[in-house]
């Protein structure tokens, strides 16, 4: 069997998790970063995954990379820094690099795969934000996150956007450890949130690689979130409870400015045959917790 080239952009926690989700005999792995060996002493899955390094920004840089052959590319990027600045490099100069040089591949890679984020959408509202929904973003990183993805989208009509809301799992414990701090979203008013377990994220990933290698038509956009929009403060509520304690030992956080509260539908992520493992934050984080004991 003739390998496949998979190549991840911006390789770190969800491109290594993602190799694991890939069957090794099909596929080769490319994990492109600017400082490879920053991950390399802690990833498990060496004889996997091939590390280049690169910075993905570098039109040159890719240029070389990919004359080794690409059948899918999957862009997984993540800020050097949380400003304005980090936000533009990471995702605006590398959308632009990696479309112009996906663009005149001969042959042309199979799929392109986006990771972003559902922070594009700044509104607050009861209704089911879906694809349809038109994004309002509400903060620099939602309006940079959203003009990578239109620059994607203007480039490579054909590529494949997933926006993921805050993914949960092992090594990704923010939420565990403000609840064991004590500390709470207030109660009013009702603020929903949603989630998805980092098993699933790269589930979903791997899911539509194979769902297009099939010849099944992908959507140009996806929402990948589990089935259980939830109340922010009813979920740190019951995460305090499966730890032994009680909504009583929780004291409210202050917030300066209000915060966007939505609810999102997985709906099209069901419809592509995609199973969740976690369909809802009380199965995943009671499996986060028993591994966490």
């Amino acid at each position: 069997m003739n390998q496949e080239k998979i190549w991840i952009a911006g390789c770190g926690d969800l491109g290594l998790r993602l190799v694991d989700e890939l069957d090794q005999h099909r596929y080769q792995v490319f994990g492109v970063r600017r400082s490879p060996q920053l991950v390399q002493a802690s990833q498990h899955c060496a004889a996997k995954l091939h590390w280049r390094r690169a910075d993905v920004s570098n039109k040159k840089d890719l240029g070389q990379l990919f004359a080794e052959g690409a059948d899918v590319v999957i862009a997984t990027l993540t800020p050097s820094n949380y400003t304005p600045r980090g936000y533009q490099h990471a995702y605006i100069d590398t959308a632009k690099a990696l479309t112009q040089t996906l663009r005149v591949m001969q042959p042309p890679p199979r799929l392109f795969i986006w990771v972003s984020s559902t922070r594009v959408y700044g509104q607050s509202s009861e209704a089911l934000i879906d694809e349809n929904t038109p994004p309002k973003p509400d903060s620099f990183q939602g309006e940079t996150l959203l003009a990578a993805e239109k620059i994607v989208q203007k480039s490579l009509p054909e590529a494949c956007i997933v926006r993921f809301p805050g993914i949960y799992g092992p090594g990704r414990n923010r939420l565990l450890a403000k609840v064991r701090s004590g500390l709470c979203e207030p109660a009013t008013p009702a603020r929903f949130s949603n989630r998805i377990h980092v098993e699933d994220a790269v589930g979903f990933i791997a899911h539509l690689i194979e769902r297009q290698r099939r010849g099944l038509k992908l959507e140009p956009l996806y929402l990948g979130t589990d089935c259980a929009p939830v109340e922010i403060f009813k979920l740190q509520s019951w995460l305090a409870e499966a730890m032994g304690n009680t909504a009583a030992d929780l004291r409210e956080e202050a917030y300066s400015k209000p915060r966007s509260s939505k609810k999102l539908s997985n709906r099209r992520m069901l419809n592509s045959g995609y199973s969740l493992r976690y369909p809802d934050y009380r199965s995943g984080y009671r499996t986060l917790l028993d591994q966490n004991h």
